[in-house]
């Protein structure tokens, strides 16, 4: 979820397993955002071969100050192989360049300058 731009910043990326057990497995991650700064973008890719396992958001997310992130395996007798990345930005910050100070990048379309 979300976008990453130029003055955006990875404040968290770990690889998450979890091995196979006789119930089904889970984990909450919590991440928080330092200083001034709101999450912009949380990638959770699932690195099994199967990419049947879980992950989601249960509080904060996209322009939050947190985010809680859950992560389960698909069922009994399977674990669960993921990495997830959290990234945030300072949305006081424009990009400035000779004197131009562009929007925030919205993500929906390429922009060349």
């Amino acid at each position: 979820m979300g976008y990453t731009v130029a003055n955006s910043k990875k404040i968290y990326g770990e690889i998450k397993q979890a091995d196979p057990a006789l119930w089904r497995r889970s984990e909450d991650i919590v991440v928080n955002a330092p200083n001034n700064e709101v999450i912009s973008a949380v990638y959770v890719t699932d690195l099994r071969d199967n990419k049947d396992g879980e992950a989601v958001i249960l509080t904060g997310g996209i322009g939050a100050k947190s985010v809680t992130i859950e992560l389960k395996s698909p069922s009994i007798l399977r674990g669960y192989k993921f990495e997830v990345e959290v990234f945030t930005e300072n949305p006081n910050l424009r990009f400035q360049s000779k004197g131009y100070s562009a929007p925030l990048y919205d993500g929906q379309y390429a922009r060349k300058f």
